[in-house]
């Protein structure tokens, strides 16, 4: 909802206004008169820091900005960075008179006097006086016809070689390397680029750290240069003597080192960049708590622990709404009225708490209330009201939990103004899957609930853990795995014909990797991993765990997106990848397998392609879709396992060494006139499609199709319509 459209809330809000720009104003006319006290200049930056919060909160972005801005510049004059003079006051006077009159103005823009008035401040310049505007209108200009016979004036024909003020010379020769193609990388378009959760915005950066930063490229360039020239002597060197080979190739490794060094130091130092403190987000938290707390009738005390702490600025804009989320729901559905919670024994005021911390590359964020927690008998009888479970049959609170974070159902019988939908959870669940993360829930009724957000803490450095399952490399957001051991520690038992084993406090059914993934599992299990889903822990077993590697994270171009159970394919390095998966979508997947759910035999589809990655991707994304694959390299393997039998469609590639797709198609079609194939390409042309449909392809796509799901959609199609045309001649 649009909280500045709300009346009643903006007529708190006003009330708040009226009662902090006065003050803010007799700070600034102190300052003008120079009677300006430290106890002043304290209160005057807590109170434009109280405006800006509460603001934003409210969606007065003007109002907001014009308050930062006041802030930061009482701060500079509390901390004696800024000299507190009469012109400064002035400036800030003008602000502050203005903040009020953009309480009725438009909430993003304000009021034109009150951007006159910040801009004067900004600039450094004399405010207009009240009532008179900055902007004035520019004389016109006037073009005059020049003679026909003038003579124009002459002109530099190059510009001179001066330094200019604060210009930084940087010596160097021009390379003759080409520039970076962007598209390097992508599999043909069946890749994204690098994934971010935003792009386009300004940032502030710290200059001092900019140019460590470069100073840092500087010296990898010339690491790499020192590389490059070790490796042509040490190929020069091959018939000398051993001695200087080994002499040569201790000097490569040196310099590997030194740029491995430098790289890690540059992303490290690229990422503090764009680091900004949490507080950047809680600090507006003061402000909705004590909104929601008058808007509901409620007593609330605040504490914030560890907000100091520095995060990708991308994760706290993708995090804000879910945190504000999780704070209406505490107040709203969590603390109890003065009175219930005297009657319960509690103290009349309820208690929120913020608490934050970083580990290994993880943000961890828990909103806690000690509320009357959630009712789960009361949740279960909303879910069969609403049709989401049956009248009659056990449910347990597993899917209780699945239920409230997959759909946001809501005890409440009426949506509020404050809670919108009261689809809560279920929208902090998919902020939270968006961002590669997890949520936990802890409750306890009558005593409290806990929620507790788990995400990378810097999108560019995603950590996440390799683990090889079905012959496949895996990749699993670290944030998600909350364990993993070899399953010969594992203490296993047989309970109703299932495998389990004791973890923590409990049990936990074990199933297999490769069949969540919709793999065929052959190959022996001797690890064991462990990740947070929304309905529980779920433990899958897998072939190895290869461990945690800090991984560039690309999307699922459209052709092979379309599943949630797949969320990317991080790069490995050496043109080797590993696809994602969503740890919800994966523990659902593994829960519908144990329960046979799944059926036991899927169409069964060749993927042929020289890429190990195209392979790879394809083949999982299919495996998603419902289907049983089998991967070959070339055209001569393909035949040989179409020969074999057992091979429902195909997918093939274009472009491949040797026999091409289309001859494997021809290969294909001297057999099978009815086996569904797909042709996949990023190079062929009008000609090339062409002849692909003229040797008996069935559909064909561009690898960068923009078609979400298109691949799997496709298949499934021709692979029913080869079921009815099989059915037709049987009879």
């Amino acid at each position: 909802m649009d909280w500045n459209q709300d009346d009643e809330l903006q007529a708190i809000f006003r009330t708040e206004m009226e009662e902090r720009v006065p003050r803010l104003i007799d700070g600034a006319r102190a300052m003008i008169d120079g009677t300006l006290t430290a106890e002043l200049t304290e209160l005057c930056a807590r109170e434009a820091h109280t405006i800006k919060g509460t603001a934003k909160v409210m969606g007065f972005e003007a109002i907001g900005n014009a308050g930062g801005r006041l802030e930061s510049d009482w701060k500079a004059v509390q901390d004696h960075t800024v000299d507190a003079s009469a012109q400064l006051g002035r400036q800030f006077l003008a602000v502050s008179e203005r903040l009020l009159g953009a309480v009725e103005a438009d909430p993003a823009q304000g009021t034109a006097e009150l951007s006159e008035a910040l801009g004067a401040l900004i600039r450094g310049e004399d405010p207009p006086p009240p009532g008179q505007s900055l902007t004035a209108v520019p004389e016109p200009i006037v073009l005059e016809e020049a003679p026909i016979d003038a003579e124009a004036p002459p002109v530099t024909p190059e510009v001179p070689e001066r330094d200019g003020p604060g210009l930084i010379v940087i010596d160097g020769a021009k390379g003759d390397t080409p520039p970076p193609d962007p598209n390097v990388g992508n599999l043909g378009g069946l890749l994204s680029s690098t994934e971010t959760f935003s792009s386009g915005e300004t940032t502030g950066v710290d200059t001092a750290k900019l140019y460590r930063l470069i100073n840092r490229v500087a010296e990898l360039r010339l690491d790499a240069e020192a590389l490059s020239g070790t490796v042509e002597a040490l190929r020069l060197a091959a018939t000398s003597s051993p001695r200087e080979v080994a002499s040569l190739a201790t000097r490569w490794e040196t310099a590997i080192h030194d740029i491995h060094s430098a790289v890690s130091e540059i992303q490290q130092q690229a990422v503090t960049l764009v680091a900004v403190p949490l507080s950047t987000v809680t600090s507006t938290v003061p402000g909705l708590v004590r909104f929601l707390a008058k808007k509901t009738g409620r007593e609330v005390r605040l504490e914030i622990v560890d907000d100091d702490i520095e995060v990708d600025l991308q994760i706290l804009e993708n995090l804000a709404d879910a945190f504000r989320s999780l704070i209406v729901n505490s107040i709203e559905h969590g603390i109890e009225n003065p009175e219930d919670r005297i009657a319960a024994g509690k103290p009349a005021v309820g208690t929120i708490s913020i608490r934050a911390g970083i580990d290994d590359g993880r943000l961890s964020l828990s909103i806690g209330d000690d509320g009357m927690g959630l009712d789960w008998a009361a949740l279960r009888q909303t879910a069969v009201l609403n049709g989401l479970l049956p009248a009659d049959g056990e449910v347990s609170e597993e899917q209780l939990r699945v239920l409230l974070f997959e759909t946001g159902i809501s005890t409440s019988p009426t949506h509020s103004e404050l809670s919108g939908n009261g689809q809560g959870f279920g929208n902090v669940a998919r902020l939270i899957r968006d961002m590669r993360g997890s949520v936990r829930l802890e409750t306890e009724s009558g005593v409290g609930t806990t929620v507790t957000i788990t995400v990378p803490a810097f999108q560019s450095l995603q950590r996440a853990l390799i683990v090889e399952a079905a012959g496949r490399r895996w990749g699993l957001a670290e944030p998600a795995v909350l364990d993993r051991f070899s399953i010969l520690d594992a203490d296993r038992f047989t309970v109703a014909g299932s495998q389990e084993i004791s973890w923590g406090d409990g049990m936990l059914p074990i199933g297999s990797f490769a069949a969540a993934a919709g793999l065929s599992d052959s190959e022996p299990h001797r690890d064991v991993v462990v990740v947070a889903t929304q309905a529980g822990p779920a433990a899958l077993a897998v072939t190895s765990v290869m461990g945690v590697r800090e991984v560039a994270t690309k999307s699922l171009g459209p052709l092979v997106s379309g599943t949630h159970l797949i969320t990317g394919a991080a790069l490995l390095g050496g043109g080797e990848l590993a696809l994602m998966l969503d740890a919800n979508a994966l523990g659902e997947a593994n829960r519908q397998s144990r329960a046979g759910l799944v059926p036991d035999q899927l169409p069964r589809v060749l993927v042929v392609d020289d890429s190990p990655g195209v392979r790879q991707i394809v083949a999982g994304a299919l495996a998603a879709g419902g289907f049983d694959t089998a991967v070959a390299g070339s055209a001569e393997e393909a035949l040989e396992i179409v020969a074999a039998g057992g091979v429902d469609g195909i997918v093939v590639d274009y472009s491949m060494p040797g026999s091409d797709g289309i001859a494997l198609v021809e290969g294909v079609r001297a057999r099978s006139a009815t086996l569904p194939i797909v042709m996949m390409s990023a190079v062929a042309g009008r000609s090339d499609q062409d002849r692909a449909r003229a040797a008996g392809v069935d559909a064909y796509f561009d690898k960068s199709d923009f078609r979400e799901g298109a691949l799997v959609s496709t298949l499934h199609s021709l692979l029913e319509a080869a079921d009815k045309g099989r059915e037709a001649n049987a009879r």
